[in-house]
């Protein structure tokens, strides 16, 4: 049951119970109790509507749909039970086709917060056999300018395309439609729901403060169209006139009171040469409303500092008669450790501090997809927070936990020594050592290495080393045990002592002549370097590794005799 039938019921029930007249908390504290995952902010408007319906009702007509539904239903209705993962969509259920939509301002490269809205449109479009929609609000020219529109297709389609979205109906672009966006502005103008203001600002917001119209908002439409062409024709300029919808004066949001749709800028800096000769820009809520409307979408995911934009956009829908789509909003989403501010972002690379936006510092998807983070691990914490409006610091333990999960079984094992330390045994016998490919999976196989007789030569962890005392015995794995007789400088000697395996130290070996050079990216953006075995040479561009003693990597890039690897976590 939808939350109106359930505010609708409840109505009738409290105007039974009180003479005629529902009381409005009442009635929102039903919604809320039945309806836990409602957003109640977009949903407000709508039940304070039936309540008033519900109150213009004379007392007989109550009487009888209370009858109806004590008689037929009931009125003791329960929450249902919570659903795991992501809650049903009723109007889904019943028919209605799902239409989502991803509409990121183009400013930046996709991050979290576009995935926490990204992950659950994508999985409802695809759970209703719906359609899943890329828009660009790219319609400011001043602020926050877009990048290239080639390079915002081609950034946002490939971090989507790795978080699981397998199909995107379509691409669009607010800035290709602005045409349309000032026509429907033209209209409003017409109707005389809108009205070019030329007060001075700090007079309007003065006015709005205390509720009141400026002067511009009482001219009649005949005026109104008229100044709207000479916003058009560019006759006014930047800060001379303003266009504004009229809304509720009375809201108690004054940013809701008379909101702008479109101002003038004189010298517009912009990627798309379709906006090349404009000078009226549309605001976001302008082109955003009638984009989702054009569009036919019908689901709307986003970020709760949006959530004021729907009770802003709703008025616009009124006065078209437009049905308002089905909104969530979510909260905003951090990783831990991690910097997502894009302003923050471009000081830090102007001042040198990180290297660029591939910067392993930087939460965008593209770096953790560089990282070796996998999009199932990102997908399962999106999902675990719901669709609520709570703030979420992600904590980087919880992805790591995660990810490790998931690249485990896909990490094949390297023998690793970040400094190396020449290490000879000597008096040893000739021994096939055998190391697994991957311990927990047999059948991926076994490298095979040939020890000579006599003296035998590696390359150990220096750092492991000096942890052994002189005439302490140690273990080589899967080779044999050794007594260490020599602590140089640059080398060490030991004798061999056998090959039971003992309780001691046991140190991770390579052998001079199989060994590749590594180079290490770490998450505070400094390098490591070291040498791995020569099995890890074989390895493709993306495959998971786990350096043993050291952690999971991916390979980023594999230069001639070295290797590039980025650091995952333990």
């Amino acid at each position: 049951m939808g939350f109106e039938d359930i505010a609708y019921r409840y109505a009738i029930k409290n105007a039974f119970l009180h003479e005629g007249k529902a009381d409005i908390n009442a009635v929102v504290g039903k919604v809320i109790a039945l309806k836990k995952d409602l957003d109640f902010v977009s949903a407000m408007p709508r039940i304070k509507e039936i309540v008033k319906q519900v109150n213009a009702m004379g007392m007989d007509e109550i009487k009888e749909e209370y009858g109806k539904f004590s008689e037929n239903q009931g009125y003791e209705l329960k929450p249902k039970e919570k659903e795991e993962g992501l809650p049903s969509l009723e109007w889904a259920e019943k028919g209605e086709e799902v239409i989502a939509r991803l509409a990121p301002n183009p400013s930046g490269p996709m991050h979290l917060g576009h995935a926490r809205q990204a992950i659950p449109n994508w999985s409802y479009a695809e759970k209703y056999k719906g359609k899943f929609i890329l828009k660009f609000d790219d319609t400011d020219p001043k602020i926050k300018k877009p990048m290239q529109m080639k390079e915002a297709i081609k950034s946002y389609t490939q971090d989507l395309e790795w978080l699981g979205v397998k199909k995107i109906e379509k691409i669009y672009f607010a800035s290709d439609r602005i045409e349309r966006h000032l026509q429907i502005a033209g209209e409003l103008m017409a109707k005389g729901k809108a009205y070019v203001c030329t007060c001075d600002s700090e007079k309007w917001r003065s006015l709005i403060r205390e509720k009141k119209p400026c002067p511009c908002r009482e001219l009649q439409a005949e005026e109104q169209s008229k100044r709207w062409e000479k916003m058009l024709k560019h006759e006014f300029k930047e800060g001379e006139a303003v266009a504004r919808i009229k809304t509720e004066l009375e809201n108690k949001d004054p940013s809701v009171r008379d909101w702008w749709l479109a101002k003038i800028v004189d010298n517009p800096e912009h990627s798309n040469p379709k906006t090349k000769g404009f000078h009226v820009w549309p605001s976001y809520n302008l082109a955003s409303a009638i984009d989702d409307h054009d569009l036919g979408i019908t689901l709307i995911i986003r970020g709760q500092e949006h959530a004021q934009n729907a009770t802003k956009q709703k008025f616009l829908y009124d006065y078209f008669g437009w049905k308002y789509p089905h909104a969530f909003h979510t909260g905003r989403i951090r990783l831990e450790g991690s910097l997502t501010s894009k302003s923050k972002i471009k000081k830090a690379i102007q001042e040198g501090d990180f290297s660029g936006l591939d910067d392993p510092r930087i939460g965008n998807i593209a770096t953790l997809r560089r990282r070796g983070i996998s999009p199932e691990a990102i997908e399962k914490i999106i999902l675990s927070l719901g669709l609520n409006t709570n703030d979420a610091v992600i904590s980087i333990d919880a992805l790591y936990d995660a990810n490790r999960k998931i690249i485990d079984p896909i990490s094949d094992r390297i023998s690793f020594v970040q400094e190396a330390f020449k290490l000879e045994v000597q008096f040893c016998p000739k021994v096939e050592a055998k190391i697994p490919v991957h311990p927990d999976f047999p059948e991926k196989g076994e490298k095979v290495f040939q020890l000579k007789e006599g003296n035998q030569e590696f390359l150990v962890s220096k750092s492991e080393v000096l942890k052994i005392k002189t005439n302490d015995t140690f273990r080589l794995r899967t080779a044999y045990n050794a007594k260490l007789t020599e602590l140089g400088e640059k080398s060490a000697f030991a004798h061999f002592t056998g090959t039971d395996k003992i309780d001691r130290s046991t140190l991770v070996w390579l052998l001079p002549e199989q060994t590749v050079k590594v180079e290490i990216t770490m998450p505070d953006g400094k390098k490591i370097e070291g040498i791995a075995e020569k099995f890890l040479a074989e390895k493709k561009q993306g495959d998971h590794v786990l350096l043993e003693k050291f952690g999971y990597c991916i390979i980023d890039e594999k230069v001639k005799s070295l290797v590039r690897l980025w650091y995952s976590h333990k």
